[in-house]
């Protein structure tokens, strides 16, 4: 009986892996996240078939093994990226399309725990907390000055006013002012897997009487959001660093995606 089943599953082992080359390509061409799930539960659903087949086939003895060596090779692997590149997670995943077109989702990156580049700001305590606050003023060239809780642009996610159809009309008079720091907004181009549309974005950035633009040689960083917050449930956040803030002996970052 057992003889059987291995006979059998070997016949099928070519459909098998076509139908993880089907669901692998599928979820490369339309990053669709249901064909990434598929594909890891197909994948772990033939490995733990392999698994046991070769424990009928040859022992649990020989296959706890043949199991264990292949662990432990993994996890060698691991332990040397994570030595060479400095880095506790040295592998990562792109789960956004915050940086199109540099980089896709679904994309795997290696991850090297280094000094990013970007550009330098040294601020004071206050306006550190200034810049952190969850208040903003919004500077309108037409209506004056406003002051809201979080961004033009997540305000007007939520709210379908008379300031967001100007914001969504004529993105390039607002202003907004954090701290130190006044965010310039523009119309850009946003691309997904589906479309690709004109958006409002943060054009530029003034910081103590200069204007800076998104510079694509600065690095891109990886980190994970506070416990909470909506992104924290999708995994970490891949950004290219904008300003790289100095305050109170501590170094803190700016980050904003290609695509955003």
């Amino acid at each position: 009986m057992h003889r059987e089943l291995v006979e059998k599953y070997s016949r099928n082992a070519y459909a098998q892996i076509g139908l993880l080359a089907a669901l692998l390509i599928l979820y490369i061409l339309t990053k669709i996240s249901i064909f990434g799930i598929l594909f890891a539960f197909a994948l772990v659903a033939t490995v733990a078939i392999e698994i046991w087949l070769g424990s009928k086939s040859r022992g649990w003895k020989h296959e706890i093994k043949d199991t264990a060596i292949s662990l432990a090779a993994i996890v060698a692997l691991w332990l040397a990226l994570s030595f060479l590149l400095n880095s506790s997670v040295p592998i990562n995943a792109v789960v956004s399309c915050s940086m199109l077109p540099n980089v896709e989702r679904g994309d795997l990156i290696l991850v090297q725990g280094a000094e990013p580049a970007g550009y330098g700001a040294s601020i004071s305590r206050e306006e550190l907390d200034a810049l952190q606050s969850s208040r903003t003023t919004i500077l309108v060239n037409s209506m004056g000055q406003v002051e809201l809780d979080g961004s033009i642009y997540s305000y007007c996610t939520q709210h379908r006013d008379e300031l967001c159809s100007l914001f969504a009309s004529s993105p390039g008079i607002f202003r907004e002012q954090r701290g130190p720091f006044i965010f310039n907004y523009g119309e850009c181009t946003r691309k997904s897997s589906e479309a690709t549309i004109l958006t409002p974005c943060v054009e530029s950035v003034e910081f103590r009487g200069a204007t800076y633009f998104t510079n694509y040689s600065h690095d891109t960083i990886v980190y994970g959001p506070p416990s909470g917050d909506l992104y924290s449930y999708t995994g970490d956040i891949i950004h290219r660093l904008f300003f790289k803030i100095e305050s109170g002996g501590e170094t803190y970052y700016l980050t904003k995606g290609d695509n955003n």
